[in-house]
C-alpha cells in the first residue's frame, strides 16, 4: 500500500513533506496520526493494534522511500520479519 501511496504521489506531484504525509490515509484506511491541524488523532486508547513498522523518520518519509517492513502487529500480536 505504501507503493501506491507514493506511486499517487509521483502522478499528481505532491513533493512537500505535507503533501506526502497526507498521501500516507491512502495506505491507512485514512487514519493518519495527525490531522490537518497538528492535533493527535491517533493512537487512542482502546484502538486496535493493528500497525507495521519500517525504518522511516516520518510518514512523509515512509511514502517517498518505500522503506521494507520490519515488523507488523495484527491481531494485537506482533509479528518480526525474519
Amino acid at each position: 500500500m505504501l507503493a501506491k501511496a507514493n506511486l499517487m504521489a509521483e502522478i499528481y506531484g505532491w513533493r512537500s513533506e505535507f503533501e506526502l504525509s497526507r498521501t500516507l490515509r491512502f495506505a491507512t484506511h485514512n487514519t493518519l496520526p495527525l490531522d490537518d491541524k497538528g492535533n493527535m488523532q491517533w493512537p487512542k486508547a482502546n484502538d486496535s493494534a493493528e500497525f507495521v513498522l519500517i525504518d522511516a523518520s516520518c510518514s512523509a518519509e515512509a511514502v517517498s522511500r518505500v522503506s521494507p517492513t520490519m515488523a507488523l502487529a495484527h491481531e494485537g500480536a506482533l509479528h518480526w520479519k525474519k
